[in-house]
């Protein structure tokens, strides 16, 4: 097929075998065939675009909407394609273009048995997926028409002989070629094979080198080629047509077949680098980086020797292989030559013997794709990333747009790579929510699956290529089967209107949202246009190429099994205490692991592990107050068990020591990405949020095309695996597990994630597919560019619901198109957030702008006096009083073991009467200052508000009482305590409170010279106008004291 190599032409003049193309300026599309029988299409004034003259041959040739996407504009000038947006001027040019297959799947037909089978995607029939043919009549046609001109041509590379006998072969096999070109042209013709024979040379049906090779022979191998040509016509004639055995239809596959066999490159385009590089995505050096340097290659029109091939097809995705210096050096656009004499059969080895094929990826695993001049940058899901310098942008523009094609055919049919090859229609249709030009028995099936009535889907017709379909689904009330009912909109210039009302709109949104106003009437039904389905990441349809042998089903994981590896208790140590998540708590531990010796297998049965392997781990134990939640905890587990990407935590494994519950997973480095900003703020740069933000994205959307997701992404529960901040170097990141699902969350504890958590799960209590994690990355975007701080952290649970009942906006960037991006995650409607393959090509395009990320509004103060029970390290107890119990913590947010040790007392039990008085308690202490008086630190609140824990000073040499116990003091001292004492009694009594409660073991001692007053806990206030207090309440009273 044309193109099919790069080897396009073998000549840089006009192509021999075609028809003069008109003169003058335009651009003169060439038809291989047509409707009509034109074979120009000349376009002479005004401004077009690549997909606006494919649509017209489209249209002269008969071609389906279906299947125009697989046609593109081919310059044998340049031996380049043009991608669907590139736009001509005819009045200022002179061009003559092909049209002509571009994506194309070998064994579409099925005739070879030991390739893939090729089809569309149908409804299913049985028990197996469901297939259609991938071409429809005018479609096969035309790619018949393009194979003749391209076998005869010599447009395609032919395989080479090494021997007489293959190059015999061959040329027997151009022969069959012929006799099959001519029998369909005589089924056409409604004649025999040898009428047709008698007027049409087969010399003209063979390739041009083989012709000139027979022009050349001597009469007496003239005659006998011709005798060999006639008896294959004979033979299939009466064998195969007279016999009905092959038809038009069987005659054109069996041709193409051949075609396939007789050149392995067809259907292929092979592009000729000087540069490839394949790394982690965000390792460095990537394309973005390298903007000047691409730049500067074309402003100097140097063009490097080739160093690598990138082979493209339509079955095996992206290949590449080294290229020998010495073919680097040849030229690479020389056709077959018939004439050759066979290669001389040699035991030593070919210098220039090709490299094997390498495969980089299949165009499902792309997530996006960046350009800079003619330096592409591929980046695939596993985070692999190849980065190649084309010979020109033109070229690089060439190849993307292959890569973007292919992958609308076999992933996303509604999704483009990147903005610089976007098809037009492709970027209408996503801002429009349109789907593409779907079978109807796609759209019936997706309609019936919406519950509530009114559900309406968009899409292109099938037939015509300016009309557009609205489909609206009628759920009746009397128990019947719903109905649907399609309305047609018409595309007039750049405007929209339905079919029987006057008016038009600018964009098929705002005429869908116009029409919710209004009733739609079709004979005697009624339909109301309500909520649009819009198209969905992985949606199957006939838009869709299925490939055997490569299963969708088979990127999605069943998670209704628990699937974790079970750790044995004596396998794990317990270290220090690290903080504190969702009803667990998180100690530093060991992972212990066998050497790896000859002995491994009797280590089971042996008891000393003193030559095992330590390896650092996190150890995540749930609460054992919270066995109701055991489920949820092991669920996600499994989740994290069950997947793999270099920017997702791994989890080793669960293990159960008794009632516990413990999560075991890696442990990284740097901590959570959001202390790391607060203490590295002055060294982060704009590109290494970007590059950070790019690894999360490409995290999440593993799990989309998991069809999982995470449910609580924030910067506390992203982890920095390596800094980025020394020379050279970038930032490495690891998105952590979810914790509790929050379906097992109370809904003050969901309240409290806001404004993280997607408005639509505060009350279900369960994210709505992977759209949660959409909204939870845009949050966690702006974190990260505000260096790790919202302006929500402050707030109160009340204030946090009244911001989202409110659809409140968060302070966003600086740059207007981030902050735009930005929006489109935050939206409050889930269904019009964009998917994540989506975000990572957007915001990559951002990043190479490299825009101003500062916030446009100044973050408020965080409060002191709010304390984050992540941040707090246990270290040990303290002791416990009546109600409560107080323990010593390392309060450390830079998590480098520089953090204060505070005493944080809690409630023993959770009841009514000792919650109210425990408020009080921490009210009263809140309003004291006084240098007799513990100082209160601030508080801790955990459960959404439901609990909190008092932060008080730490006074290291305890209680007066185990003071007096452990030395011995003069009376001096004891004076001098007493008078300590006193004064902080005379500052209660001046602030109206009577501690009841004052005994050497509420009293303090900081040092040898200092007192202090605690434990407030059964202190009263005296109100005003009174002077003394009564006892009125039940409850405990200390009668001792």
């Amino acid at each position: 097929m044309a193109g099919s190599a790069y080897s396009k032409c073998s000549t840089h003049g006009p192509v021999s075998g075609l028809p003069e193309p008109p003169e003058g300026p335009g651009i003169h599309v060439y038809l291989f065939c047509s409707k009509g029988g034109e074979r120009y299409l000349s376009h002479t004034s005004g401004e077009f675009t690549a997909e606006d003259l494919c649509i017209s041959a489209a249209e002269a040739v008969g071609i389906t909407p279906l299947c125009h996407v697989l046609f593109a504009l081919y310059n044998p000038q340049t031996r380049c394609w043009y991608s669907p947006n590139h736009s001509f001027s005819p009045e200022n040019s002179s061009l003559v273009l092909h049209y002509c297959m571009r994506f194309y799947f070998r064994n579409w037909h099925g005739l070879t048995k030991n390739e893939r089978a090729v089809s569309r995607y149908a409804l299913r029939s049985g028990a197996s997926q469901g297939a259609s043919p991938l071409l429809e009549i005018a479609s096969l046609e035309y790619l018949f028409a393009q194979a003749k001109y391209e076998f005869v041509n010599e447009v395609v590379q032919m395989e080479e002989g090494d021997s007489e006998e293959e190059l015999s072969s061959l040329k027997n096999e151009s022969l069959g070629m012929a006799v099959l070109h001519l029998s369909h042209q005589a089924m056409q013709m409604g004649c025999t094979l040898q009428d047709v024979a008698d007027k049409v040379s087969f010399v003209q049906c063979i390739p041009r080198s083989f012709a000139k090779y027979i022009s050349k022979v001597n009469f007496l191998t003239k005659l006998r080629m011709r005798r060999v040509f006639a008896e294959f016509m004979r033979t299939f004639q009466q064998h195969t047509v007279d016999k009905g055995r092959l038809g038009a239809h069987e005659v054109m596959y069996k041709y193409i077949s051949t075609l396939e066999h007789l050149s392995p490159s067809f259907g292929t385009e092979t592009f000729p680098v000087s540069h490839l590089e394949l790394r982690e995505d965000g390792g460095g050096g990537s394309s973005y980086s390298n903007t000047t340097h691409a730049q500067g290659a074309l402003k100097d029109n140097f063009i490097g020797p080739t160093t690598h091939e990138i082979m493209v097809t339509g079955t095996q995705g992206i290949q590449w292989r080294k290229v020998s210096g010495q073919k680097a050096l040849e030229n690479p656009y020389l056709r077959n030559d018939y004439l050759k004499k066979a290669k001389p059969k040699s035991s030593q080895p070919n210098a220039n013997t090709a490299n094997k094929w390498t495969s980089f990826c299949d165009f499902p695993e792309i997530t996006h794709i960046a350009i800079t001049g003619d330096n592409v940058c591929i980046s695939t899901q596993d985070n692999h990333c190849m980065e190649v310098q084309m010979n020109s942008s033109q070229e690089a523009r060439s190849f993307i747009s292959l890569l973007d094609g292919y992958n609308r055919l076999t992933a996303f049919a509604h999704h483009y790579l990147c903005h610089e090859v976007a098809p037009p229609r492709v970027v209408l249709s996503v801002a429009n929510g349109l789907h593409g030009p779907m079978h109807d028995d796609f759209v019936l099936l997706k309609l019936k699956k919406e519950i509530e009535e009114g559900s309406f889907l968009v899409r292109w017709s099938a037939l015509d290529y300016r009309r557009i379909i609205l489909a609206v689904l009628n759920k009746n009330e009397n128990g019947s089967k719903p109905s649907h009912k399609q309305f047609r909109i018409q595309l007039k210039g750049s405007m929209f209107c339905l079919e029987g009302w006057d008016r038009e709109f600018s964009s098929v949104k705002k005429l869908t949202e116009s029409l919710k106003t209004f009733v739609l009437k079709s004979g005697s039904e009624s339909f109301t246009v309500k909520r649009c389905c819009l198209p969905k990441q992985a949606e199957l349809s006939n838009l869709l190429v299925m490939r055997e042998g490569v299963h969708t089903d088979s990127l999605f994981l069943n998670m209704t099994q628990l699937r974790f590896h079970h750790i044995k208790d004596k396998d794990i140590v317990k270290k220090q205490h690290l903080g504190s998540g969702t009803k667990t708590n998180i100690y530093l531990g060991l992972l212990l692991v066998r050497g790896g010796g000859e002995d491994d297998e009797d280590e089971e049965f042996n008891n000393n592990s003193t030559d095992r392997k330590g390896i650092p781990v996190v150890l995540k134990i749930l609460d054992q107050n919270d066995k109701d939640i055991d489920m949820g905890f092991l669920e996600t587990a499994s989740l994290m068990n069950q997947v793999s990407h270099s920017h997702l935590v791994f989890v080793h494994g669960v293990s159960v020591k008794g009632s516990e519950n413990i999560m075991v997973e890696e442990f990284v480095e740097f901590g959570p990405l959001d202390d790391f900003l607060r203490k590295e703020k002055a060294s982060v740069t704009p590109q290494w949020k970007f590059i950070v933000a790019k690894q999360l994205a490409s995290a999440l959307n593993y799990l989309e095309t998991k069809r999982l997701f995470h449910g609580n992404v924030c910067a506390k529960n992203i982890l920095v695996a390596r800094r980025g901040l020394e020379p050279g170097t970038t930032p490495f990141v690891k998105l952590s597990d979810p914790g509790i699902a929050l379906s097992a969350l109370s809904r003050e504890e969901r309240l409290k994630r806001i404004p993280w958590i997607a408005p639509e799960c505060v009350d279900s209590g369960a994210p709505i597919g992977n759209v949660a994690d959409q909204w939870s990355f845009g949050v966690t975007l702006l974190e990260i560019c505000n260096n790790g701080d919202l302006p929500m952290s402050g707030s109160t649970l009340f204030e946090k619901e009244r911001f989202y009942q409110q659809r409140g906006r968060l302070a966003e960037p600086s740059s207007q198109e981030l902050a735009s991006f930005i929006s489109m995650c935050l939206t409050y409607d889930p269904v019009e957030r964009p998917s994540f393959h989506t975000v990572l090509r957007d915001l990559t395009e951002i990043m190479i702008k490299n825009p101003d990320i500062s916030p446009s509004e100044t973050l408020p103060k965080t409060d002191p006096s709010v304390y984050h029970k992540r941040y707090l390290k246990k270290m040990r107890d303290l002791g416990q009083g009546h109600f409560g119990m107080v323990t010593l913590y390392l309060y450390d947010p830079a998590n480098d073991g520089t953090g204060e040790r505070v005493a944080v007392k809690s409630l023993k039990q959770d009841n009514g009467q000792a919650s109210e008085c425990w408020i009080k308690e921490i009210n009263i202490l809140k309003s004291l200052d006084n240098i007799n008086i513990v100082k209160y630190k601030g508080c801790c609140t955990e459960l959404g508000g439901q609990a909190v824990q008092l932060i008080m000073e730490y006074l290291p040499l305890g209680s007066l009482k185990e003071y007096l116990t452990k030395r011995k003091l003069g009376m001096p001292q004891c004076l001098m305590f007493a008078q300590q004492i006193c004064q902080g009694m005379e500052y209660l009594h001046f602030k109206r409170y009577i501690h009841r409660d004052l005994a050497a073991r509420n009293v303090l001692v900081e040092n040898d010279s200092l007192v202090k007053i605690g434990d407030f806990g059964l202190t009263k206030y005296i109100p005003d106008g009174e002077i003394y207090y009564q006892v009125r309440e039940d409850g405990d009273s200390p009668v001792f004291w």
